[in-house]
């Protein structure tokens, strides 16, 4: 079984429920373009944006996609290339992801789990810091 959380952009917990590896490759808890956090068995965690689930017959992984070159001073991306990786589904014990995260509802196009807090406290210092 694997812990699934969805948070709410400012860090409430939308939902937290127990959930099948069936419903995540049924596409029944999609977490797809959304800044996700995963924990493996080995207490290892990544963090990107989700992409699709990667099934194949020879086993079944999430997807992550990171942005490869990210000014975190400013958040603007220095290249549009992002590194895919795989994680098998046998190996996760956790999943969370963060609700209207992706770059397109406003999120900065970051590699890190961070909340709508996080994010405008940052933006702040960078525009006091430009006046």
């Amino acid at each position: 079984m694997i812990i699934y959380t969805k948070y709410k952009f400012d860090g409430d917990v939308s939902f937290s429920r127990f959930i099948d590896i069936e419903e995540v490759t049924d596409h029944k808890y999609s977490c797809l373009g959304q800044m996700t956090r995963v924990t493996i068995n080995d207490g290892r965690i990544y963090e990107g944006f989700a992409d699709e689930p990667y099934l194949t017959g020879k086993g079944n992984s999430l997807t992550l996609k990171w942005y490869d070159d990210i000014d975190y001073e400013t958040f603007h991306l220095r290249s549009g290339d992002m590194t895919t990786i795989f994680i098998p589904l046998n190996i996760v014990v956790k999943i969370e992801s963060i609700l209207h995260s992706n770059p397109r509802w406003g999120h900065p196009a970051i590699n890190r789990f961070v909340f709508s807090g996080d994010v405008k406290s940052r933006l702040m210092k960078i525009r006091n810091e430009k006046n």
